[in-house]
């Protein structure tokens, strides 16, 4: 499912000279010496990118989460597409909403993006948006409550793919345009073990790694795959979210303090179960602006504790623990309905009622 809502294409172009670019920095309250190095980093993902350009890549696709860093691969992007106004056919800005993100975060990538329609400084580039959502059949309410499978663990991350990487490849195969679409991503180095294993791997394989480009094409989807800001250390991630991007008219100065509540936080879904403590949403409801969410975190708590007991599970035939009862899972949907009403927020729509409430006749029926 993807809703696509066009901004402002063919208008007025302006050649920007990139000197120029760096102008709205000075003054900026941030130390000289982080300030230059944060000016070679943003040069060095422009010059990346400008050369995938060169190469013919000349359509871009942004996978974007409304985090940090996918935040600020959107405006490096857009930046860099203002040095080159004519060269790029077209930007495609592709939201992936679990429909279980934590609300601030989501509230904000939605505000993020309707600013961005209204922008002037992008107004003559060729910018499209799109949200994008996983199936009914495979939303994370759908597989707990209809399904029956356990709330997600390390040994059993079965949301991920689901949730977020199934409905963007999807989307992805219907914008790419062979071998002239790049893939944008706000992967960096350092965020995690995993990743950066991943990342060296992929290098290994024929990525192209070092001074700010880490870039891999890949054959399946006929696209190349890139992420421009790799080696931006946090610090200046956060520098150039809070200083530097809303000398631009970019609307991110508030992102650290408002929603992250500081530095360290590191956002996933609200019902994830895979960490021990949800310290996001710990911080988030600490504020007195977001502590009516404080019931999320409770609920996501009760949810593990429950299921957690052998007799909420079906034993399956080899002994070990199976899917969810149904009366676990009836009961677990009827909190669901009452956290949502003593909330004031919608946590799951009709439709995703209606496909549970089959899934469990179809187990009555059988």
């Amino acid at each position: 499912m993807s809703e696509i809502i066009k901004l402002g294409c063919g208008g007025e172009r302006m050649n920007k000279d990139w000197n120029a670019l760096c102008d709205p920095f000075v003054g900026a309250k941030i130390e000289d010496d982080g300030g230059a190095r944060l000016l070679q980093r943003f040069d060095e993902s422009v010059s990346a990118l400008r050369s995938k350009v060169e190469e013919g890549y000349n359509h871009w696709i942004i996978t974007f989460s409304g985090g940090k860093d996918s935040t600020t691969a959107v405006v490096v992007a857009l930046e860099t597409a203002l040095t080159c106004l004519g060269q790029i056919e077209a930007i495609d800005i592709v939201y992936s909403d679990t429909m279980v993100e934590i609300p601030v975060i989501r509230q904000f990538a939605l505000s993020f993006l309707e600013r961005l329609k209204s922008l002037d400084r992008i107004a003559g580039l060729p910018v499209y948006y799109h949200a994008v959502y996983p199936a009914v059949e495979e939303r994370f309410w759908v597989c707990l409550l209809g399904k029956g499978y356990p709330p997600p663990h390390q040994r059993f991350r079965w949301c991920t793919r689901r949730l977020k990487i199934q409905p963007v490849e999807h989307a992805l195969k219907a914008f790419i345009t062979a071998g002239r679409t790049l893939i944008l991503t706000g992967v960096r180095l350092g965020e995690s073990r995993s990743r950066d294993i991943s990342l060296y791997r992929s290098c290994k394989r024929g990525g192209e790694c070092g001074q700010g480009l880490w870039f891999r094409y890949s054959s399946r989807l006929q696209a190349g795959y890139m992420a421009p800001i790799v080696e931006w250390s946090e610090c200046d991630v956060w520098d150039f979210l809070r200083f530097y991007a809303p000398t631009l008219g970019y609307p991110t100065g508030y992102l650290e303090d408002e929603v992250y509540n500081g530095r360290e936080t590191r956002f996933g879904c609200w019902m994830c179960t895979v960490v021990r403590q949800d310290k996001a949403m710990e911080k988030i409801t600490s504020l007195p602006e977001w502590a009516h969410l404080r019931p999320l975190l409770n609920f996501r708590q009760h949810v593990k504790d429950l299921t957690r007991a052998p007799e909420s599970r079906v034993p399956r035939a080899d002994g070990k623990l199976g899917r969810l009862t149904l009366e676990i899972r009836q009961q677990l949907l009827d909190e669901l309905l009452k956290l949502e009403e003593k909330i004031g927020m919608t946590l799951i729509s009709p439709d995703e009622i209606q496909a549970i409430r089959e899934i469990w006749q179809q187990e009555v029926d059988r």
